[in-house]
């Protein structure tokens, strides 16, 4: 049987994307991210390998025509790779996807890669609100590997990827699934609780790329122009946090108004060089 130069489909990949008009920004960012997302997910390569380290393999037809296929379908679906191959990496750690669950992207990963910075204790109990696919959680119990952690959400399809995940990282000793509406299942305190919840306008989804349209909406929207979780959030987190716990919350561009809304309380906005500010944390 023939054997394809990889070199060759990625050059051809890089093309295609570059002249197609999908948005990049589910965990990709240009025309080579995709390919190599869309690549490395078909061939299950690490994606800690860089391209000239892979470019000289040769694969068969069958491969070769699958990844141009799913590369042809993203184009004129405009579905996100991570949809098309069911898989994506975050902190450059391997993970499930399917339409049950957003594609992991959240700036909060900048603060997982710098290891929790600000906090000085190792957090002995941790919260993943909103966990979705699980993989906040799962990137925790990386760093913080004697912690207990707890994993919610009130969708249990989302549950079932999260669960799917746990396991093929091999965490379920440390990450327990709890199906809950933000607190309502939660039974006990935490020294860090970390959420990226649903913030967008229900009136601002059509202005959305089709790419996002993909998503679960419950994992997205939410009412009270986007504020009705995150306020949520705010009112009941202090609740369940031990003496000098932290909680860390994503609210991607309704900060304005969650300041707003929240006079009363110092906000901590971590910086990022991006200046996409939009995550704040809170000391109890």
């Amino acid at each position: 049987m023939k054997k394809h130069k990889l070199k060759k489909i990625i050059k051809y990949c890089i093309k295609l994307f570059k002249s197609s008009n999908i948005y990049y920004g589910h965990n990709t960012y240009n025309a080579t991210s995709e390919t190599i997302h869309l690549i490395y997910s078909i061939l299950n390569i690490n994606i800690k390998k860089k391209i000239n380290e892979i470019k000289n393999i040769k694969i068969n037809k069958k491969k070769k025509n699958k990844i141009i296929y799913l590369a042809k379908k993203r184009i004129k679906n405009k579905i996100p790779i991570a949809y098309l191959t069911n898989n994506t990496w975050f902190c450059n750690k391997k993970f499930f996807i399917n339409k049950n669950v957003i594609i992991p992207r959240s700036p909060i990963s900048k603060i997982i890669k710098k290891k929790f910075f600000f906090i000085k204790n190792k957090p002995k109990y941790i919260l993943d609100l909103c966990t979705g696919s699980g993989c906040i959680a799962i990137l925790c119990s990386y760093i913080y590997t004697k912690s207990k952690i707890d994993a919610t959400d009130i969708s249990l399809k989302a549950l079932k990827i999260a669960k799917k995940n746990i396991l093929f990282h091999k965490k379920k000793k440390q990450i327990k699934i709890i199906h809950s509406d933000l607190f309502k299942n939660i039974k006990k305190k935490y020294d860090l609780i970390i959420s990226n919840p649903p913030y967008v306008n229900k009136k601002d989804i059509k202005y959305l790329p089709k790419e996002y349209l993909y998503e679960p909406k419950i994992a997205l929207i939410t009412k009270n122009n986007g504020t009705y979780i995150i306020q949520k959030i705010i009112k009941q987190y202090n609740k369940y946090l031990n003496k000098n716990g932290y909680i860390i919350c994503e609210v991607g561009h309704q900060k304005k108004k969650i300041i707003k809304l929240n006079k009363n309380i110092k906000f901590q906005w971590i910086k990022f060089k991006n200046k996409n500010n939009n995550i704040f944390y809170i000391k109890k």
